[in-house]
């Protein structure tokens, strides 16, 4: 009997482990998925579908045990990422070095943008006009500025959200990053009151940093 017992036990501990080191992989992808996310809001649909079955109660009741000690830890690690994330957004915008653009649908009210081009590269673009969509209007403005620039014999190479380094570690977010015969001219799209502020302040960066020349497509004259 004792024998028995024995191998009982072991059996028993040996179902524990293996179950336990199942949802530990789960819950272990389901992690990383949390922090990929910033968020915690799927955390329990994730654990009910991969940790839960009626037909193993046992592995059911070790997941759920390890998912709530789990839950415990993260919760106020992601919470504090996200208002740390929060704050660094907030001040990324404040100093224009990245813009938000949210989908406007200006179609309705028929804006043309102004822009600057003319000034900084000699060239003449037709009235592009204004969706509020950034990646609809960028698209119209380089086909454009392609059409301009091939007629004037000039070389045209273009990014769209280019990532600029400028001084103190910091990184400009440019909405397009215009190169032509070999100048390098960022290039931004400015629909509200706070696109001019922002671009007011990246403006005089960008400027130290060595560009000069700065072109704006906007529908708001400034």
């Amino acid at each position: 009997m004792d024998g028995l017992r024995v191998l009982l036990l072991v059996a028993g501990v040996i179902i524990l482990l293996i179950n336990f080191f199942i949802n530990s992989g789960n819950i272990i992808k389901i992690v990383k998925y949390c922090f990929q996310t910033n968020s915690i809001a799927n955390y329990w649909d994730l654990i009910f579908k991969s940790c839960f079955s009626g037909r193993a109660i046992i592995s059911s009741i070790i997941g759920l045990v390890l998912g709530v000690i789990i839950f415990i830890i993260i919760t106020p690690i992601i919470l504090i990422r996200r208002v740390l994330g929060a704050k660094k957004t907030n001040a990324l915008l404040d100093e224009g070095l990245i813009f938000q653009y949210p989908d406007l649908n200006l179609e309705n009210d028929k804006l043309v943008f102004k822009t600057n081009i003319n000034n900084e590269l000699g060239i003449q673009v037709p009235n592009v006009n204004a969706s509020g969509k950034l990646r609809v209007d960028a698209i119209i403005a380089i086909s454009e500025i392609t059409k301009e620039c091939e007629a004037k014999g000039l070389k045209l190479e273009y990014k769209v959200m280019h990532k600029l380094p400028l001084e103190n570690k910091t990184e400009a977010l440019i909405s397009l990053f215009l190169t032509v015969n070999n100048q390098e001219i960022p290039t931004y799209f400015i629909y509200t009151p706070t696109h001019v502020q922002q671009y007011n302040k990246i403006r005089n960066k960008l400027y130290a940093a060595g560009y000069k020349k700065i072109i704006y497509f906007s529908t708001i004259q400034f």
